[in-house]
């Protein structure tokens, strides 16, 4: 399922069409020293192309912030000295 449209509560094959396929896309100007893969639908994922990294996540601000708790989720189970 898309992220994207599983954040705003969206059906991704509603809005997709007959072109139902998900792609992952990497986000790399997001974070800090790190990509974050994510999946996306064939209309986010030209969307995301066409406005760039910074605009896709200003207009879809409600998975801009479930990305970012997914990434604070994962980096607070590992310990800083690396075990």
């Amino acid at each position: 399922m898309c992220e994207v449209c599983s954040a705003e509560g969206k059906d991704y094959r509603y809005l997709n069409g007959p072109k139902n396929q998900i792609t992952t896309e990497q986000l790399y100007k997001v974070f800090r020293d790190s990509v974050a893969p994510v999946k996306l639908c064939y209309v986010h994922s030209i969307e995301l192309f066409m406005l760039g990294e910074r605009r896709f996540l200003h207009e879809h601000l409600s998975f801009a912030h479930k990305l970012a708790s997914k990434v604070r989720k994962s980096a607070a189970g590992q310990s800083p000295f690396g075990f």
